[in-house]
């Protein structure tokens, strides 16, 4: 069964895009249980989880802050700079953020492959 979701930020780079979303689905108090970051890479296919750490915003600038690299981002622009080494990608905001098929389909696999292994 496809678990129901709203996009919440979608961000694009030439090679990846970085998103987050909102489980519908989900009760719960715990905000690591409904909110979701997440990174698809164009050129495999595959999509991780980002491991949340911390957030902060100022104005219109969000920072994220995940274990595998830091988030910058307006709604005009955003920059994903990767923990240790690794280019930082520079992204531009998809509003409306609406996920792409193969990306959905991709989160669908995802969440269900987590459900059942747990």
């Amino acid at each position: 069964m496809p678990l129901s979701y709203r996009s919440l930020f979608l961000l694009e780079a030439n090679t990846a895009f970085i998103f987050e979303i909102k489980r519908l689905d989900v009760q719960s108090e715990n905000p690591a249980d409904v909110y979701f970051w997440l990174y698809f890479d164009k050129a495999s296919q595959v999509l991780r989880q980002l491991t949340f750490v911390s957030m902060s915003a100022e104005g219109d600038k969000q920072q994220r802050e995940f274990t595998q690299g830091q988030l910058r981002f307006s709604a005009n622009a955003g920059t994903y700079t990767p923990t240790g080494s690794g280019m930082a990608l520079t992204l531009r905001p998809v509003i409306p953020p609406m996920l792409p098929a193969e990306m959905e389909t991709t989160m669908f696999m995802l969440f269900n492959r987590t459900k059942t292994s747990v």
